[in-house]
């Protein structure tokens, strides 16, 4: 049976739960304070800055309760469409949060497509057979979308029934990163099927001169946005010579 609860109750729930940061300041000020595990966050936009979230997000949700995480020893699902995903930078950040590289890599469990059909298997049926896992992040879900066929878009819906029985199974936080589509200015690639099922949708896109944030939906706070300003004279990149995975683990 269907019951109602107070907005004043939800309000109260969300207090009860910090958000979770993103690792970026102008994100986590866009959604007042970071993601809430409630809700399901579709980022658009350069694949470049929304890979990045991702990888941030796989190490802070990692840590304690009490410092900004989900707890200590969680396992996150990183579903890699992009083929983006980056152990040495995931374990460079690792460092920078005070956490140990090889336990956060071993509790990120890493599947890797290569083709929308592959993606699309992997959601469907492989994601839900996970146990204990309360991240998921899905990047670049819709960047092998071919045409726009009927065929094509029953498909992305098969996928996302996917997620929504591990939504139903385990309650996880949900992120997915998509490309904007090709001939829009502000759609995701996937159409409505894709922007309807998040609860927050984001877009995120790369200038010359700023990164943009744009806020367009979102359950309880208003449209926004928020630049980031870059640097007139690129910073000088001290190499780390010889360095490798091994000097932070």
């Amino acid at each position: 049976m269907m019951s109602y609860r107070s907005g004043y109750a939800v309000f109260k729930k969300n207090s009860h739960s910090p958000p979770i940061s993103s690792g970026d300041k102008t994100l986590d000020e866009l959604l007042s304070g970071g993601f809430h595990q409630d809700l399901v966050y579709l980022l658009y936009g350069d694949k470049k800055l929304t890979t990045n979230i991702l990888l941030t997000t796989s190490v802070i949700v990692q840590k304690a309760f009490n410092n900004g995480g989900l707890g200590e020893g969680i396992r996150v699902a990183f579903v890699d469409g992009n083929n983006r995903f980056n152990p040495y930078n995931v374990s460079k950040y690792a460092v920078s949060q005070n956490l140990s590289p090889q336990k956060v890599l071993e509790n990120i469990l890493i599947s890797r497509a290569f083709t929308f059909d592959q993606i699309i298997e992997i959601l469907e049926n492989r994601l839900s057979m996970l146990e204990d896992v309360k991240v998921v992040l899905i990047s670049g879900i819709t960047t092998m979308f071919e045409g726009y066929e009927k065929q094509t878009f029953e498909e992305l819906l098969r996928a996302i029934d996917g997620i929504k029985q591990m939504l139903w199974k385990t309650k996880p936080l949900i992120i997915i990163t998509a490309p904007l589509h090709e001939h829009s200015l502000f759609r995701p690639k996937g159409g409505k099927i894709l922007s309807h099922f998040g609860s927050v949708l984001v877009m995120i896109n790369d200038d010359e001169r700023y990164d943009e944030y744009v806020l367009v939906q979102h359950p309880y706070l208003p449209e926004n946005r928020l630049l980031k300003w870059k640097p007139r004279t690129s910073k000088k990149k001290v190499p780390l010579k010889n360095a490798t995975i091994d000097c932070w683990i």
